[in-house]
């Protein structure tokens, strides 16, 4: 009888261990899919960045060129730079914040209903409403 249940209790921690050591491979596996996502929004902000500089320094020769007076181009582009980021703040919740809400609610919960469609894991998938959020 001592036998069986020391075998019983070996078996259990036996299980124990591959269990804990099947968390930590999950635990590994979502955090370099977030890692991975957040290293790509790194270097395509800095691409933007990038991206937005050469486009400013178009939209002002363009300016100069148009009204003849670096001063006018130089209002004229900052206005422009102005406009476009205020645009950008008022709808970052929903370019933005929905999308990273999506993409790691489907990291850490994808794994779990291997059964559902797509279409009922977009319906189950949170999203960040106007509403819910105060400035």
């Amino acid at each position: 009888m001592a036998d069986n249940n020391t075998n019983l209790i070996g078996e259990v921690k036996d299980y124990l261990r591959t269990e804990i050591d099947i968390l930590k491979l999950n635990l590994l596996e979502k955090t370099a899919r977030i890692l991975t996502i957040v290293m790509g929004v790194i270097i395509a902000a800095v691409l933007s960045i990038i991206a937005i500089a050469y486009f400013s320094f178009m939209l002002f020769d363009m300016f100069k060129g148009i009204t003849g007076s670096v001063f006018w181009a130089t209002v004229i582009t900052i206005l422009l730079f102005i406009a476009l980021s205020v645009a950008v703040f008022m709808l970052s919740e929903k370019l933005f914040l929905n999308f990273f809400v999506r993409k790691i609610y489907n990291i850490f919960f994808d794994g779990e209903n291997k059964n559902d469609t797509a279409d009922d894991r977009q319906e189950n998938t949170p999203t960040i409403k106007d509403d819910e959020t105060s400035y």
